[in-house]
C-alpha cells in the first residue's frame, strides 16, 4: 500500500480559493497536504498570495480574444440567450459539453506530472464533462467529484429548484422554456452518461445531495457514491471569547440575543431569505417588548435593500465579509440562521458549529448530517417558517448554563465529523476501495 506523501492529487477548483465558498478548496487542499499527500492545485486565474496554485491563465487579461472571436462569442451568447431563455432561479454556466467555458486544451495543458486522483470542486467557469474525458485520457487515475452543487446528476443546471426532469435524463427542460424531449439538457446528460462509463469518478455527496443522486437518471444505477462531509480547518473556525468578539463589532451592550445569517447574495431565492423574514416576524410576535429590544441581527452579503424593510428587529449591515472575519462574527452571535431551501451546503453552517454557535436551519443540505439528530441547533421542516421561528425561540428562551453547555457541544460534533484528521481518513479508505 502506499503512504501518503507517494500519493499525487491533483486539486481543481475553478473559483477564488480565498473568497466566499470557495475557501473550501483551499481547506481541502490544505487538509490533503497536512496529511502527507503530495498535491497541486489548480484554478482558473493566478490567486493573490499563492503562487505556489496553478492557474490556467497567467492573468485575467489573458483572456482577451482577438476582435473578430469577441464578435462571434458575443453574437453566439446573444443568440442563445434569445433562442434557449433562462430563467433567472435556474443556473447553467455553459450549455453544451462539448463547448465547456474555457478550451480543453488549455485546461490539459496544466497538467504536466502524473496523479493518483484527481479531485474536483467547483466547476463553474472552467469545467465541462469533455474536460474530465481529456483529462482523463491524459492521466487515467481516479477521478472525485466533491459536489457543491447538483451539476453532476443533471443536463447542465447547477440547482434545480422544483424540477424533476433529472430523474428521467432531462429534456423539456424548464429552465430554458424547452417543450423538446431533445434540447441540450438531453443531450448533455447522454454526453454525461458517456463520460462517467469511461472515468468511472467517485461522487461524493452529504446525505441531502446522495438522496437526489440516487434518484438521478445519471447516478441511480452508480455504484461509485459515497457520502463523506467536507473538512475545515478547525484551528481557523474556533470559538473566540464572546465579549472581545463583541467589542470588535460594537455590539451593544444591551443586545443579549445576536443572530447572524448571511450569504454572497442575500436576494439569491434558494437561499430562502423570505422564509427567514417571516420567521423573524413570528419570532417578534412571541416576544415581549423588553425582549425584542435585546435582539440584534448581524448581516452580512451582498443586495440588503430587497430585504431590509421586511427587517423587524435592530440590525447590523456588514456587507460583503472578509473570510477571515468569519470566526469572529460566528464567536459573537447566539444563533447563525441558515435558511436556504435549495443548497447543497452551505458551508456556513459548519463553520458556525465549528465555532460552537448552534444553528437553525431547514431539513436539508449539510444540517441533515451536522445538525438533526446531533443537539447542535434545530432543523425546522422544509420550508416552513413558524417552525424555524421556533428554533430560533428556543435558543433565546434557553438558560445560560444550557447554552454555554451547547456552545461546547457544537465544537466537539465539529472535531469528531469535519476535523482534516477524520476527511483524510475518509479519503484514504475511499481512494483505496476503488484502487
Amino acid at each position: 500500500m502506499q503512504t501518503n506523501n507517494a500519493i499525487k492529487v491533483l486539486v481543481i477548483s475553478s473559483v477564488d480559493p480565498t473568497v466566499g465558498p470557495g475557501v473550501v478548496g483551499l481547506e481541502h487542499y490544505n487538509a490533503l497536504k497536512k496529511g502527507g499527500f503530495d498535491v497541486d492545485f489548480l484554478t482558473k486565474y493566478p490567486v493573490k498570495n499563492h503562487p505556489e496554485l496553478i492557474s490556467v491563465y497567467d492573468d485575467q487579461s489573458n483572456e482577451v480574444l482577438p476582435f473578430y472571436k469577441r464578435i462571434l462569442r458575443s453574437l453566439k451568447y446573444r443568440i442563445n440567450r434569445i433562442v434557449n431563455r433562462q430563467r433567472p432561479d435556474y443556473y447553467f454556466f455553459y450549455q453544451k459539453e462539448n463547448c465547456p467555458p474555457v478550451p480543453v486544451e488549455r485546461v490539459v495543458a496544466k497538467v504536466n506530472r502524473p496523479y493518483d486522483i484527481v479531485y474536483i470542486l467547483f466547476w463553474q467557469e472552467l469545467l465541462s464533462f469533455a474536460t474530465i474525458d481529456a483529462l482523463f485520457d491524459k492521466l487515467h487515475c481516479q477521478f472525485q467529484f466533491r459536489c457543491v452543487d447538483y451539476s453532476p446528476m443533471s443536463g447542465g443546471c447547477h440547482f434545480t429548484g422544483q424540477c424533476l426532469n433529472f430523474q428521467t435524463g432531462c429534456g423539456q427542460c424548464p429552465g430554458i422554456y424547452s417543450h423538446s424531449k431533445n434540447d441540450f439538457t438531453h443531450w448533455n446528460v447522454q454526453y454525461r452518461k458517456r463520460v462517467y462509463d469511461k472515468v468511472k469518478p467517485i461522487v461524493y455527496g452529504n446525505s441531502y445531495m446522495n438522496s437526489f443522486y440516487r434518484r438521478s437518471f445519471l447516478l441511480k444505477d452508480y455504484d461509485r457514491l459515497e457520502i463523506i462531509l467536507p473538512t475545515m480547518d478547525n484551528e481557523k473556525y474556533k470559538p473566540l471569547d464572546i465579549d472581545t468578539s463583541r467589542q470588535r463589532y460594537e455590539i451593544p451592550t444591551n443586545k443579549r440575543f445576536v443572530i447572524f445569517f448571511g450569504c454572497q447574495n442575500l436576494a439569491d431565492e434558494r437561499k430562502g431569505f423570505k422564509y427567514l423574514l417571516e420567521a423573524l416576524s413570528i419570532l417578534r410576535s412571541h416576544l415581549s417588548e423588553s425582549e425584542r429590544k435585546e435582539v440584534l441581527l448581524v448581516i452580512a452579503g451582498r443586495s440588503i435593500d430587497q430585504i431590509k424593510e421586511s427587517l423587524c428587529f435592530d440590525y447590523k449591515y456588514l456587507g460583503y465579509v472578509d473570510p477571515k472575519e468569519l470566526p469572529v462574527l460566528y464567536s459573537l452571535s447566539n444563533v447563525f440562521l441558515s435558511p436556504s431551501v435549495n443548497d447543497a451546503g452551505p458551508s456556513m453552517v459548519n463553520q458556525a458549529m465549528s465555532c460552537g454557535t448552534p444553528v437553525v436551519s431547514f431539513e436539508m443540505g449539510t444540517a441533515l448530517d451536522v445538525i438533526k439528530d446531533r443537539g447542535t441547533g434545530y432543523c425546522a421542516k422544509l420550508r416552513d417558517a413558524e417552525d424555524f421561528a421556533k428554533g430560533i425561540e428556543w435558543l433565546f428562551r434557553m438558560p445560560a448554563t444550557e447554552f454555554t453547555a451547547l456552545r461546547h457541544h457544537c465544537r466537539d460534533v465539529a472535531l469528531k465529523i469535519t476535523s482534516e484528521e477524520a476527511f483524510i481518513t475518509n479519503f484514504l479508505k475511499v481512494y483505496h476501495r476503488y484502487q
